[in-house]
């Protein structure tokens, strides 16, 4: 048992190297794509570069995670460029004066603060493009795989994805949209703003390792879990962190129905967690090996959580 815990404990070690050699990878990946762009005008390949230079790349390890060795490495480079293409393509679209209005994403300028709104929304729009091409390209795939590859990358893109999430949380649910209460409103704003990416991600991991479609159903619960979880961390650090800290402006959902601002800090710190817990038990349910998952998701959530002040108020709690 002793041999064993210490294997589980060495094997935990490398995982944070193992993360940021695929990272690597992907960088060298992005940069190669974003090459084969000329003749496009300079300025616009310059403000794709600028606004895909950085970021935590969660959602093409989660890709590479699930996809596991057995799948073939360039096809899970590429997928994992067009999703973080698409992912890129999205936060442009989020800052934008008539969204979020936001000047700051990642310690840096956001796009449209550093060249313009217009050139903001056209490398936006081209990186959307250059994902469906590139998915729709990828090597060694059978034409029903590379189908279902961009079926994801599109359905992640539009009206059940980001473009509803994006709208619902600027303008609200009308009678029409069916939700039925507060609950309800906040968990389907953020199913489709984060929880549809990060599910997305590990639905083209399923796809690429192959996986079995009970496997797959228990993935996109973790996935699922997992987005609402990312959600109500970034919610609290919105409201009780400083731009400083997080490298982006903040207090940008005053006023919006977050699961912050209608139960309270203490409350969504517990729903948080418990999510996590839900996604751990999905991911084990799975069958794939946990701890680069767990190592992944630590590495991710100890330093989003550890900005909430430990005394957090509950101001605007309903």
């Amino acid at each position: 048992m002793h041999q064993q815990a210490l294997d589980k404990v060495n094997a935990a070690a490398r995982h944070p190297d193992a993360q940021a050699g695929f990272v690597r990878q992907l960088d060298l990946r992005i940069t190669h794509h974003l090459s084969q762009l000329s003749p496009a005008p300079a300025r616009l390949v310059e403000a794709a570069r600028d606004a895909m230079s950085s970021g935590k790349r969660l959602r093409p390890y989660l890709l590479h995670l699930v996809a596991g060795d057995a799948a073939d490495g360039d096809a899970v480079l590429d997928m994992a460029v067009a999703l973080e293409m698409v992912h890129t393509a999205s936060l442009i679209v989020d800052d934008l004066p008539s969204m979020d209005n936001a000047l700051l994403r990642r310690g840096r300028p956001t796009t449209h603060a550093r060249f313009g709104e217009a050139t903001a929304i056209l490398t936006a729009i081209g990186l959307l493009n250059h994902a469906i091409s590139i998915a729709n390209g990828l090597p060694g795939m059978d034409p029903a795989q590379r189908n279902a590859l961009v079926a994801i990358l599109s359905g992640v893109m539009g009206w059940q994805g980001l473009v509803a999430g994006q709208e619902l949380d600027l303008n609200g649910f009308s009678d029409a949209d069916g939700a039925d209460d507060a609950l309800d409103r906040i968990t389907r704003i953020n199913a489709l703003k984060t929880g549809a990416l990060l599910c997305a991600a590990v639905e083209a991991g399923a796809i690429l390792g192959g996986q079995a479609d009970d496997k797959r159903s228990l993935l996109r619960r973790f996935g699922e879990d997992l987005g609402q979880a990312f959600q109500i961390a970034d919610d609290l650090i919105d409201m009780l962190s400083d731009s400083a800290a997080t490298g982006k402006d903040c207090r940008q959902d005053v006023g919006k129905e977050t699961y912050l601002a209608v139960y309270g800090a203490d409350e969504a710190l517990r729903r948080c967690r418990a999510l996590l817990a839900s996604a751990d038990e999905a991911l084990v349910g799975a069958g794939l090996e946990p701890d680069p998952f767990r190592s992944m998701i630590d590495a991710i959530f100890t330093p989003m959580l550890d900005r909430v002040p430990q005394s957090a108020p509950n101001a605007g709690a309903a």
